[in-house]
């Protein structure tokens, strides 16, 4: 079941946990609760790997410089991830669309550090703001789009010898 709250999106499944999962190992160890179905699963694709569920959503909020997931496990498994709202600045994340003329206030902090890195070089490629950032590839391109649909960011020129503007 899944359920949205103003404030984050839970999934809800009874059950709990499979036995032997331990809130040590939990995210770190799987056990499939229905080893057939799980290998009718991974030979027709649909799982790409046992075991990485838990740490693919964890790395995927920090990306999205969203607070990790929480997770509650008895009778039940839950998952909530808190909602990003430019309501409460401590979620990291805020809604570019509102009108707001210091840019500081509309970005999250990944955002903030490639305007910083552009500023001091224009010409700086998306591989080497990963690097100088500390992220993957991916999350600096998702970023540079959003920077870019909220006419904050623009790209002159080639790829190879083009540069960033900085529209606001």
């Amino acid at each position: 079941m899944v359920e949205i709250y103003d404030d984050r999106v839970s999934i809800v499944s009874p059950g709990g946990v499979p036995k032997g999962i331990t809130k040590e190992n939990f995210g770190k160890r799987s056990i499939a609760r229905n080893p057939i179905i799980a290998d009718l699963l991974r030979r027709t694709h649909y799982i790409e790997k046992a075991g990485t569920g838990i740490g693919r959503m964890r790395e995927l909020m920090e990306d999205a410089g969203l607070k990790e997931p929480k997770f509650q496990y008895d009778e039940f498994f839950e998952a909530s991830f808190l909602r990003p709202s430019y309501y409460d600045k401590n979620y990291g994340t805020y809604d570019l669309s509102k009108k707001d003329n210091d840019i500081e206030k509309q970005l999250n902090a990944t955002q903030l550090k490639m305007i910083k890195l552009i500023k001091s070089n224009p010409r700086i490629t998306q591989e080497n703001m990963a690097i100088e950032v500390g992220l993957s590839i991916h999350t600096i391109k998702k970023n540079v789009g959003i920077l870019r649909n909220a006419n904050i960011l623009e790209r002159k020129g080639s790829k190879k010898d083009g540069y960033w503007i900085i529209k606001k």
